[in-house]
């Protein structure tokens, strides 16, 4: 008999679509997921309600309205046997005590550093299985440490960029267009795309040849395209965050290279100094061409099992 099994996960970059498809393919779970886009008003009564809430009694409805309608949802279960909650800290408080009193196996885990987004602790109470990125969360909280995944394995597309860097408009910005000019002065092909909100991309403009902005909102099934379609991916780490990213397990399961400033990548079993290249000072870069020359050199066939998503969900869930 299948469990009920309750899924939530930011829709950044559609990465939700990504592990619910792999989690119906394993066809153990009846998958009931919590929506995470944004409320939409049903009438303009309800977008002056909203408005006047947050002038006159520092309270948005929209977010009430949104759990209600979460609520409404998940309720088509009476129990559930397990959960799988990413980032609970956009849940409202109603939705994590539903989880809290409905869900036997209540699994979180934390893509964030405690660091970066102090509300996270806020949720631990709600949950009883705890994973996380971050080494230094683990050991302080008592967490599991897990990696994060790749999807696809190789494929025989030739790259058309020697390094290409995909990512949103925050803090590494600077970082970036002094990592795409240093190797467009070494003459490769080497191009950066930033995908930017709205109300970001009216600050001032950017001028780095190779460097380009975009509002478009790019699926996750397209980076994976960028990753592909070039031969070193260029992975830069946030502040206060030393778990890696996606990009360097997209590099596994491609066979791509990699150029990154999160050293703690070489605690990692399939690190490689062949295939991986660590920057400790963007602004002293030292590459070598040789680290484009030299072909790839691929990894041991358990390496790739061990990071592909459908044994990173049975970990979790097993």
């Amino acid at each position: 008999m299948k469990q009920n099994l309750l899924f939530f996960a930011p829709n950044h970059f559609d990465i939700d679509l990504v592990i619910l498809n792999q989690l119906k393919e394993t066809d153990q779970y009846n998958v009931v997921k919590i929506d995470p886009k944004s409320y939409q008003y049903k009438n303009r009564f309800e977008q002056v309600l909203n408005l006047l809430g947050k002038v006159f009694l520092k309270k948005t409805f929209k977010k009430d309205w949104k759990a209600k309608q979460q609520l409404n949802h998940i309720n088509q279960y009476t129990n559930y046997d397990v959960c799988l909650i990413f980032r609970p800290d956009l849940l409202h408080t109603s939705v994590l005590k539903f989880i809290q009193a409905n869900v036997k196996s209540r699994k979180v885990v934390y893509w964030d550093s405690f660091d970066k987004i102090p509300k996270l602790k806020e949720t631990v109470t709600y949950f009883n299985e705890y994973y996380s990125f971050e080494e230094d969360d683990c050991s302080k909280y008592n967490f599991t440490k897990i990696s994060n995944f790749y999807i696809h394995k190789s494929s025989d597309a030739l790259p058309v960029h020697d390094a290409f860097f995909f990512g949103s408009k925050d803090a590494r910005l600077n970082n970036v267009i002094k990592i795409i000019t240093y190797l467009k002065e070494k003459n490769w092909n080497a191009k950066a795309l930033i995908v930017a909100k709205k109300t970001k991309s009216k600050s001032k403009p950017i001028t780095a040849e190779g460097v380009k902005i975009t509002e478009t909102s790019t699926p996750f099934s397209q980076i994976y395209k960028y990753s592909e379609n070039t031969k070193i991916v260029i992975d830069i780490a946030h502040p206060n965050q030393k778990g890696l990213s996606m990009r360097p397990y997209e590099c596994v399961g491609l066979e791509r290279k990699l150029i990154t400033n999160n050293a703690e990548i070489k605690k990692y079993d399939f690190f490689n100094q062949n295939n991986i290249f660590i920057i400790d000072n963007f602004d002293n870069l030292n590459i070598p061409d040789s680290f484009l020359s030299i072909p790839y050199q691929k990894l041991p066939e358990h390496i790739y099992k061990k990071y592909h998503i459908s044994n990173w969900l049975n970990f979790i869930l097993n």
